[in-house]
């Protein structure tokens, strides 16, 4: 064998060995092949995943996702400018940033007066063989319960309709938690709980963990057999589950769109929640705003209170002084200094009153809470302005703090961001504080140098006159501080009035999907896995065959060796079915190999033709068998060679047991002709393998066996070599020499693909030519093998 020679066999069996490897899996004609072979698969997987699927859809409970919408508006669409109203009831940025509204949306403190307003108390089911499902304003009863009396909380309890007018409720349970729907809280824990009883409407049931009343019309009219139950539940708890279920996402980055979802099992349930949610959500805004305004006006008010008593007080002594002194009024000059004096006095007053103001609020700037009670509108100069914006954000600030603090985690980082915050402002406000201090001081420097002024004019004055003046200046600045007040409470009033949500509710809620399950997206998913689950089983059987099963697996792993020939399933007993059952399709397989060995052979002489293969079990010897039987009655003098002479089966096929055979004439015992036995048949002969000797391959390698295949190419016109398998021993590649076609048989569903290809590929290594595969022992049922069917040849005998 030449170099080339030897490198192209090593890239075959490396071809070979990778196709072994990945079993073909990757070849479309095959895929396809296997795809239709296996049909069946595809019929049980299709009904199996649909019916799957449907079932699923009938029996699992829905899940709806309801949506509403929301608006935050800005600051200038939500508020009047500032020469219009009195400053300070608007919100801070930060409060009206989408973050801080998301998470203030879907703090535990406005969930919870959401679920404080709602029926969500008691939740009723009614009890299905596979499913419950929840029945919200939809049960054929209610639960009047007492929320004085504990209830026994998350343990259902069941009523069934006994008769008209009469129910049964039944609640077996280990126990549980007791609430006081009152208080709001737990107040205990009930050990075991067995109740059974006969109840009519409307009649107390009462017990150590409840106390309620079952009104129902509708439950008489119920068929029998069906099953209610009902669930307390506390609000602590509502808020924990309908927080989980809430979603609040923006339409876009920047928008200050915000849709605010929920999910659940009760579609009309979920879209209440959500409803009195925003209704929540409007009202807390406002309520921060006229929170302010009323404790404004309450601050205020309490100011009238005390400068109308002062006032009265003045009044009657300015016309009890009038009256004892008969005292008309004042010079001209009088009047005037009087008035000067009056008005340096307001001044002085108002800024005493802001100074006291400013003073407090920079001592309790730290307490959210007394910011609040303190904050005065009643001045609004220009440093009054800024000073009660920063007092806002800071309140917002603290409020929003106080909020996080019970629903963030501590290592939240906007918790930082926020404490961050608040100190800044809270620097901010006390600079601002200390820098409008020093101006009042300063204002009230220049007021007093201008009384001392007035005072001293005053004293020229006579007594009755200038004691007449200081009544009635005091009468004056009382009167004009309880005008400025009234005024200001009136702004206050109206400003409150005024106030209007930052929020707006543009959708209300509404059920914009069902979340599971998803009959789109689980059918195509179900279409997927009858798919997959069949292409699954088949590649996952592919991958684990190891076995040659039909001609498709010859095609791919041996692709350069010609399949001479395909032998079907022999079902009859009958070893030599050319004789016994001429007109079948297993004979006709051997017609259509005995056809292909001539085309082989050409115009050549193709007299000798060797049967091996890679194990015992491969039907070598039946193949070599009929083989011979077919070449026979088509007129050609055939001769049986049976060298498989470590288990001679054709001595036991030809009762020639006891007969000499191969090994005798080896050995030289007998002759040649002494050994060759008719075959039952004309023109067929036989040469068994005779007594099994203790070195067969040492006697085949003698001149004797040379000299035997010289006598029978003389003597016959073909002659059929049953030799020993190759994969096993080397005896088959001895007598490879003397032959001119060599078919190596392989059994369906019998045969290792790798041990076939790894021995095939020797024999190409080792440069054996005319060299062919026959397939045998393959299913009648199997399709595309080119044969037709039984009865076109009459049937099959058996």
């Amino acid at each position: 064998m030449t170099e080339s020679n030897q490198h192209k066999s090593i890239r075959n069996i490396e071809h070979a060995s990778a196709k072994t490897g990945t079993d073909g899996l990757f070849d479309l004609n095959r895929i396809i092949h296997l795809l239709q072979r296996n049909w069946y698969l595809f019929l049980i997987s299709f009904p199996l995943c649909f019916g799957s699927v449907y079932f699923y859809h009938r029996y699992t409970i829905p899940v709806y996702k309801a949506s509403a919408t929301i608006l935050l508006k800005s600051a200038d669409q939500t508020s009047l400018q500032r020469s219009d109203l009195i400053e300070g009831f608007g919100l801070s940025p930060e409060v009206k940033s989408i973050e801080n509204q998301t998470f203030i949306i879907r703090s535990k403190k406005l969930i919870k007066k959401a679920i404080d307003r709602l029926d969500f108390d008691v939740a009723y089911f009614k009890h299905g063989r596979i499913k419950d499902t929840e029945l919200y304003r939809s049960s054929p009863f209610h639960v009047e319960f007492d929320s004085l009396h504990p209830q026994l909380i998350n343990v259902p309890f069941y009523i069934t309709c006994v008769q008209p007018g009469i129910f049964r409720i039944e609640c077996i349970s280990e126990g549980g938690a007791l609430h006081h729907f009152v208080d709001q809280k737990n107040v205990g824990y009930l050990r075991g709980i067995n109740l059974s009883q006969e109840v009519k409407p409307n009649e107390l049931i009462q017990g150590d963990g409840y106390s309620f009343r079952i009104k129902s019309d509708r439950l008489n009219s119920s068929s029998a057999g069906e099953k209610f139950y009902f669930i307390f539940k506390s609000h602590s708890q509502l808020t924990g589950e309908f927080r989980g279920k809430l979603g609040v996402n923006s339409y876009s980055e920047g928008s200050s769109i915000l849709f605010i979802s929920a999910v659940g099992t009760s579609a009309v349930k979920i879209k209440t929640f959500l409803d009195v949610l925003c209704e929540v959500i409007l009202e807390y805004n406002l309520d921060r705003k006229n929170d302010m305004a009323t404790r404004s006006l309450d601050f205020i008010q309490s100011q009238l209170v005390t400068v109308s008593d002062t006032l009265e007080k003045v009044q009657n002594q300015l016309l009890a002084y009038r009256k004892a002194n008969r005292f008309m009024g004042p010079t001209d000059f009088s009047e005037k200094l009087a008035s000067q004096y009056f008005e340096g006095e307001k001044d002085l007053k108002l800024l005493e009153i802001q100074e006291e103001y400013y003073k407090f609020l920079k001592s309790n700037m730290n307490s959210a809470v007394d910011l609040e009670q303190y904050m005065l509108p009643a001045v609004d100069d220009e440093s009054a302005g800024l000073i009660n914006q920063l007092v806002m954000q800071l309140i917002a600030l603290n409020e929003e703090q106080e909020i996080v603090d019970k629903d963030a985690e501590s290592k939240n980082p906007y918790v930082g961001t926020l404490e961050r915050k608040i100190d800044v402002t809270s620097d901010n406000l006390g600079r601002a504080i200390n820098q409008v201090l020093k101006s009042i001081e300063l204002e009230k420097k220049e007021v007093q140098s201008a009384l001392e002024g007035l005072l001293q004019d005053m004293d020229k004055l006579p007594d009755l006159e200038k004691h007449y003046l200081k009544i009635d200046r005091t009468y004056k600045l009382n009167d004009a501080i309880y005008t400025f007040l009234l005024q200001k409470y009136s702004e206050t009033q109206i400003a409150k009035a005024s106030n209007v949500p930052d929020n707006e509710i543009i959708d209300n809620a509404s059920i914009s999907a069902i979340v599971s399950p998803n009959k789109k997206s689980n059918y195509s998913r179900a279409l997927l896995l009858a798919l997959l689950i069949p292409a699954g089983l088949i590649v996952l059987r592919e991958f684990l065959n190891r076995k040659v099963r039909g001609r498709d697996d010859l095609d791919y792993l041996i692709p350069d060796v010609p399949l001479m020939g395909l032998v079907v399933h022999n079902k009859s007993n009958e070893r030599d079915v050319i004789h016994s059952h001429p007109h079948t399709v297993i004979s006709e397989s051997f017609r259509s190999i005995r056809t292909k060995l001539r085309f082989m052979a050409g115009g050549s002489n193709n007299k000798v033709i060797t049967l091996t293969s890679t194990n015992t079990g491969e039907g070598k010897t039946f193949c070599a068998q009929n083989l011979a039987a077919v070449f026979s009655i088509s007129g050609k003098k055939t001769v049986l060679l049976g060298f498989d002479m470590r288990k001679p089966r054709l001595s036991d096929i030809y009762d020639l047991n006891h007969n000499a055979g191969l090994s005798n004439y080896l050995v030289g015992q007998v002759q040649i002709e002494d050994i060759i036995y008719s075959g039952g048949y004309d023109d067929l002969y036989v040469i068994p393998a005779g007594a099994i000797p203790p070195n067969p391959s040492e006697l085949i390698t003698g001149d004797r066996t040379a000299e035997l295949f010289k006598y029978l190419r003389a003597n016959f016109d073909v002659v059929v070599v049953d030799s020993p398998p190759i994969g096993l021993v080397a005896d088959a590649r001895l007598l490879m020499q003397y032959a001119d076609t060599h078919l190596f048989v392989v059994r369906s569903h019998y045969t290792l693909k790798d041990h076939m290809v790894h021995t095939i590929q020797n024999l190409r290594t080792e440069g054996v030519q005319s060299l062919g595969v026959v397939l045998n022992d393959i299913s009648i049922k199997d399709k595309g093998y080119g044969y037709y069917s039984s009865e076109y040849y009459g049937g099959n005998s058996n």
